[in-house]
């Protein structure tokens, strides 16, 4: 229990319905220190933005949650060190640079459907003509995000079944909230994989650069001094987490949100206009990080709370993102929401947490928007009558990392 009576963040009563709690944190108490995770639990959608948003709250908590996988990243960069690594990197994923990357996603998102178009064309026999089972995690989700950021640093098409191997074991780490020994062990083994793969691209690419991001990285130069291997590595290993867990559970999130209400569901097949902000409504319904991770450099004040020096904060976007206080109605997906102003939605000034807020919103909010409505809307020109095949499968799992483990639908 917490020192409020509360249940703990792993116990198996908010594992199995995590918004309860959360609601109950919310009213109850908002900031509050929980011995499951020896770390103090925020809840409200103002104590997190403010989390977000004070240097206080340092990215340093990522070390043991992070590095055994990734090594040194520029999300436990704080100050100098973060700004320039983040201007390194940023143009990839905004402007000019993404819309070079347009041709690339639509060749991802049509490749994996194609595949399962010729699937269903195969296995039509004792069926009803245009009908097709398919699990939308399984067949496109869990593939689409890392087959391109593979594409992205420069890698071929025959590497992506190991990049979704890779991803699949990294986001088993970085969802380890409980410290499991066994799980920071695998970490190590997949790093090691990950290195020794990677390794002789990184030369290669300085010897001979092209246009992918993995020769911007072995050729770029920071205060006039190379990029090393390890942070090179490092980037590629969290580029193929964090660049696909957005889109991965978004997009299943999505497509079972919109499927549970088919009038909300025909009224985007007709109104495209719309895409953006299912996807907007999404994120705040449905976040794929639930939970981050701050440490406090000082002794500091939040919601009430004197919390000390060294101290591990979980920021709860999961609740911040339906909390009362901000959004009304915030239990139902309303896919015209008032509260919620989707133009914003893939920037600084967005109107949810799902990115982040501040110095470390998230790189690749552009990309995972252009990611999603290109696959979305694929869907919706593909599969038009697709419908829910069993609802109650689809519902959520996990804590830190939430989405459907799967989503099956009839096309």
């Amino acid at each position: 229990m917490t020192d409020r009576g509360l249940p703990e963040l792993l116990s198996p009563e908010v594992a199995a319905d995590p918004h309860a709690f959360y609601r109950r944190l919310r009213a109850e108490a908002p900031v509050v220190w929980d011995e499951s995770v020896r770390a103090y639990l925020v809840s409200r959608y103002e104590d997190v933005a403010r989390v977000y948003k004070n240097p206080v709250f340092s990215t340093k908590a990522y070390e043991w949650q992070l590095e055994p996988v990734h090594g040194k990243t520029i999300l436990q960069m704080d100050g100098t060190e973060h700004a320039r690594h983040r201007a390194l990197v940023s143009p990839a994923f905004r402007g000019k640079s993404l819309d070079r990357l347009h041709p690339m996603l639509m060749r991802n998102a049509g490749a994996v459907v194609e595949e399962i178009v010729l699937r269903a064309a195969t296995d039509l026999a004792g069926e009803l003509a245009g009908r097709r089972d398919v699990d939308l995690v399984r067949d496109f989700a869990n593939y689409f995000p890392v087959y391109v950021i593979a594409d992205l640093l420069g890698f071929d098409k025959e590497d992506h079944p190991r990049f979704l191997r890779w991803y699949t074991a990294v986001i088993r780490v970085i969802s380890n909230l409980g410290r499991d020994p066994e799980i920071i062990a695998e970490a190590a083994a997949v790093r090691a994989e990950i290195s020794e793969f990677v390794t002789p691209f990184i030369a290669e690419r300085r010897a001979n650069p092209g246009e992918d991001l993995l020769s911007v990285l072995a050729t770029a130069e920071i205060d006039g001094e190379p990029l090393a291997d390890d942070e090179i590595r490092a980037y590629v290993s969290l580029l193929l987490t964090a660049g696909a867990e957005t889109t991965d559970k978004t997009f299943a999130s999505l497509f079972r949100n919109l499927l549970a209400d088919p009038g909300q569901f025909e009224r985007i097949r007709h109104d495209r206009s719309l895409v953006v902000k299912a996807v907007a409504e999404t994120l705040r319904f449905s976040p794929p990080t639930q939970i981050n991770t701050r440490e406090t450099t000082e002794d500091v004040e939040l919601g009430g709370v004197l919390i000390p020096a060294g101290s591990t904060v979980l920021v709860l976007i999961g609740s911040a993102n339906r909390d009362d206080r901000r959004y009304a109605d915030p239990d139902r997906f309303v896919l015209e929401r008032e509260d919620l102003d989707a133009t914003k939605a893939f920037s600084g000034a967005a109107d949810h947490l799902a990115f982040g807020s501040g110095r470390h919103f998230c790189l690749g909010a552009m990309l995972a928007k252009a990611e999603l409505e290109i696959g979305v809307n694929l869907f919706l020109d593909r599969f038009p009558e697709m419908r829910l095949a069993d609802p109650e499968a689809a519902g959520d799992v996990g804590l830190k990392m939430r989405g459907p483990r799967t989503v099956p639908v009839t096309l």
